[in-house]
């Protein structure tokens, strides 16, 4: 019995990658903390306001230090 590979064991936001490299003229930066969260997570954003401006923050200084023009992402938050 052999593994297949999976969402799981590929790298990260594989699919959406393998979209956008199929675009014309796009260049893909990639970020220091892809893993990081962005902050937003529903109640959480309530419950916890400066925690998740904080990582939120964190998040866009990351994707600017990259070099980032624009996010794009499969998460609707």
């Amino acid at each position: 019995h052999h593994a297949r590979p999976s969402e799981i064991v590929a790298p990260p936001y594989s699919k959406p990658l393998d979209l956008l490299s199929k675009v014309k003229g796009i260049e893909i930066v990639s970020l220091t903390r892809p893993d990081e969260c962005c902050g937003f997570g529903g109640t959480f954003s309530v419950f916890e306001p400066a925690v998740s401006a904080k990582m939120g923050y964190d998040k866009v200084t990351d994707q600017a230090r990259a070099g980032a023009a624009y996010v794009v992402s499969a998460d609707s938050s």
